[in-house]
């Protein structure tokens, strides 16, 4: 049985890849990212905990092209930016859960880890998050 918060990511996840899916003239890599997330939280339902690795890395990258829509769209496009708004805010919960998603990210990657090996890397884990989610502004 998923715990509530897997749940709610799970579904949350579907949420934002409709919503990414939704938007006018969506790039094939916004439309292949929507459905690894899809994949993810279908897997998550299921009830496979792998489906939260997949869904939190797939939202991420989701998430760092969407929010660009949502910023630095010209308000001249509100269907645009509704539904980029909320394909951004349904990413919220995936992403949010990054910090418990990637020690077990360094778990599955690296063969019986050492504390050293783990936190090294979570904290490239985390450093490239954030250069995914930055990297559309610079």
């Amino acid at each position: 049985m998923l715990q509530p918060p897997a749940r709610w990511v799970a579904v949350s996840a579907l949420a934002s890849a409709a919503a990414a899916l939704a938007l006018p003239g969506a790039t094939g890599e916004v439309a292949g990212i929507a459905s690894v997330v899809t994949l993810g939280g279908l897997a998550l339902l299921a009830g496979h905990a792998w489906g939260l690795l997949v869904v939190v890395a797939a939202q991420v990258l989701l998430l760092a092209h969407v929010w660009p829509l949502v910023a630095l769209t010209p308000p001249a496009a509100p269907v645009a930016q509704a539904t980029a708004a909320a394909a951004t805010v349904a990413s919220l919960p995936a992403v949010a859960r990054l910090g418990v998603a990637l020690p077990g990210l360094a778990d599955v990657l690296l063969d019986e880890p050492s504390a050293r090996a783990r936190a090294v890397c979570v904290a490239m884990g985390a450093v490239g998050a954030a250069a995914a989610l930055l990297a559309p502004v610079l």
